[in-house]
């Protein structure tokens, strides 16, 4: 059974492989998850924001955390996102990617309507006592429309099933009395989910993250982890300062844009010029064009020159 100590490190939120006809490309999830193996990192979540989850039906959901788990063979822990508004299809979502080989289940609040801080707290312990694998909460408002505020983030952490929380909040204040609150109870990991937070937080308690950079540059990331837990100040800004020059390569294909085609695009594109996958993304997403290409290019030649990553 997974603990929150197998969570403590870099978590790619991997994008998901199509081919031409929209469909999972496996063979491209086989090269994903051996790349993300060799990049030193601790474990992989599919099916988030950067999976492209919320434009996928069951079944290719289904597919993709088969496909994960296939390729894994076991090296790294796998989670698997169960979001959705109803509670009773996260408990079927979570029953089935159990069966398929996940290793945790990860969930936003129910996302559409609005919710008390009493009826959250249920959800989640009602979910994770419904599982038969560990829980990792998502909080993300700016996409489910719901913030955990502090005092619930404390009391689910004190669920023996409940073993962390991906902070997508951007409120590092916050965030640092969590951790603060939290010292003492082992079973319960705190991850950053934003990338210019990234060496902040691990310097001031955080032990994970969970990023979609680490799509594009799961090398880098887990350098700034190694040396951030290590106290290396001065390296953990170095580093944190590069991936900080290449974070505007999300938004280069629609500049001042926040659009799920400019952003996971890019990822994908990352991983294309890497060798790994197709840029393709979902209907009705903005497909990315060649001169995209370039712009979000010019921003990765950087990791590239120093060695982060390796262009096919």
């Amino acid at each position: 059974m997974l603990q929150a100590s197998d969570l403590k490190g870099i978590v790619p939120p991997t994008t998901t492989p199509l081919t031409e006809t929209e469909e999972l490309d496996r063979e491209a999830v086989g090269r994903l998850m051996d790349w993300f193996v060799d990049g030193g990192v601790t474990g992989v979540f599919a099916l988030g924001s950067s999976g492209e989850a919320p434009s996928m039906t069951r079944e290719m959901r289904s597919d993709l955390v088969d496909a994960c788990a296939d390729a894994l063979g076991g090296r790294l822990p796998l989670l698997a996102g169960v979001s959705s508004p109803s509670f009773r299809e996260s408990v079927l979502q979570a029953a089935q990617v159990a069966e398929l080989g996940a290793d945790a289940i990860v969930a936003t609040c129910p996302y559409y309507f609005f919710y008390g801080q009493e009826q959250l707290y249920e959800y989640f312990t009602a979910l994770a006592d419904a599982s038969a694998l560990p829980l990792v909460i998502y909080d993300i408002p700016a996409r489910s429309d719901n913030e955990l505020a502090p005092e619930t983030v404390l009391r689910l952490a004190e669920h023996e099933r409940i073993v962390g929380l991906k902070d997508s909040t951007g409120n590092i204040e916050r965030g640092i009395d969590l951790v603060n609150a939290l010292q003492g109870n082992d079973g319960f990991v705190m991850m950053q989910g934003s990338e210019r937070l990234l060496g902040p937080a691990l310097l001031m308690g955080y032990e994970g993250a969970v990023m979609g950079i680490a799509n594009a540059c799961p090398r880098l990331c887990v350098a700034i982890h190694e040396a951030a837990t290590a106290g290396d100040l001065r390296r953990t800004r170095e580093l944190q300062e590069l991936l900080n020059d290449v974070f505007p390569y999300f938004f280069a294909a629609e500049p001042g844009a926040a659009n799920v085609g400019s952003i996971v695009g890019a990822m994908k594109t990352a991983q294309e010029l890497q060798g790994l996958c197709s840029r393709r993304t979902f209907f009705p997403a903005r497909p990315i064009s060649d001169e995209d290409v370039q712009r979000i290019k010019a921003y990765l030649d950087p990791l590239e020159e120093a060695g982060w990553i390796e262009y096919a």
